[in-house]
């Protein structure tokens, strides 16, 4: 009876280690890429690029019957050797709802940034041809807390919001990132996103809003540094399978967005010459199409987008970028792909430099 009860023991707890054993993933996704005009100078340059490789830490607990503990604790890494060994990517402790949803708290990639898919991102993660060199609102957001509903509660519609504490006295002020007054209250920031998603249709849908959320402005950079500004933004996304109307193998997909900064700053640097800095005016539109094609019958998935931005800002020319790209896909498995690109960014006010091109060729290993 003894030797019984100790094998049960034995079990049980084996079961128990088995349930709260986290998962081990990551991905590795390295290219060697030749880039003329490099930086948008006159230089040529040939790179071997860790394109957001990472490895990550996850788990699901349950605690009731409904009820389980979720965790994600995710690093970027160097896969080229270059840079920080280990950055902060999403990580985050939190409790879901078997069917209702999930409550987050942490970092996290904002709902605003979700909204884009793969189907409308499809050269996510290339450092050349990610579409956030020229988009505002590609930003992972620190200190929130999130809500997303289970998409199967209304019948694939989901709500989705995310509430950002900025941590600041209350004598810091932010004229010169485009907001006023300090942010040192419950909801500083707030992201949010409606999505709807029918795979019998093949269509997925998303509209999304930021709401005093750091934002960098990328043609008008020089206005704030490095810094970014705190901005409202609206996004709103959408792709199309088209193997429901007899096209195997072909999505489209699309994107629009507006943003500009939360307030119509103006702020002034005493010192000689004292510096001014104007958000007044300053907004980016934007909008991309993209398309992807598997071959029927092989492994290949063609590739290709067109994103453009216009920013503005009272006193200055507007100025307009453009990248587009080209890919391949070769897909050895479900875990690796091999791949090509061919892309090009174009900067319209600049005086000679104003086109960087890249050609890579890349593998990607998930785990």
């Amino acid at each position: 009876m003894k030797k019984l009860l100790l094998a049960a023991t034995v079990a049980t707890l084996a079961m128990n280690a088995a349930q709260a054993a986290p998962t081990l993933y990551g991905k590795l996704n390295v290219t060697l890429d030749q880039i003329d005009k490099n930086g948008f100078k006159d230089e040529s340059v040939t790179k071997v690029n860790s394109n957001a490789s990472r490895i990550g830490v996850k788990g699901e607990e349950k605690l009731t019957d409904n009820l389980s503990a979720v965790y994600l604790i995710e690093w970027q890494i160097s896969a080229d050797g270059d840079g920080d060994v280990f950055s902060n990517r999403n990580r985050y402790v939190g409790i879901k709802s078997d069917g209702i949803g999930t409550l987050k708290v942490g970092q996290h990639d904002s709902y605003f940034k979700n909204a884009a898919g793969n189907n409308q991102d499809i050269f996510n993660d290339h450092n050349e041809l990610d579409m956030t060199k020229v988009l505002v609102g590609e930003d992972r957001l620190k200190n929130v807390i999130a809500f997303e509903t289970d998409k199967k509660l209304l019948g694939g519609l989901a709500f989705n919001i995310m509430f950002q504490q900025g941590e600041e006295s209350s004598a810091v002020k932010n004229n010169a990132k485009g907001q006023k007054g300090s942010r040192d209250s419950f909801g500083d920031g707030v992201s949010t996103s409606l999505t709807y998603e029918n795979k019998d249709w093949g269509l997925a849908a998303a509209v999304a809003g930021n709401f005093g959320v750091a934002s960098k402005y990328n043609a008008y950079s020089d206005l704030s540094g490095d810094n970014s500004v705190y901005s409202d933004a609206i996004r709103v996304t959408g792709s199309l399978d088209l193997t429901a109307a007899g096209v195997n193998g072909l999505v489209l997909g699309a994107l629009w967005q507006t943003a500009q900064p939360t307030d119509d700053t103006v702020a002034v640097t005493s010192g000689t010459p004292a510096v001014v800095t104007s958000y007044k005016g300053l907004q980016e539109d934007a909008y991309g199409v993209t398309a992807a094609y598997v071959i029927p019958s092989t492994p290949v998935k063609l590739k290709a987008e067109y994103i453009s931005s216009t920013t503005e800002v009272n006193g200055r020319d507007d100025r307009k970028q453009d990248l587009y790209g080209v890919g391949a896909d070769y897909q050895i498995n479900k875990q690796t792909r091999f791949y090509g690109v061919v892309g090009q960014q174009k900067r319209d006010w600049l005086v000679k430099d104003d086109k960087k091109t890249t050609i890579g060729l890349g593998m990607e290993y998930n785990f």
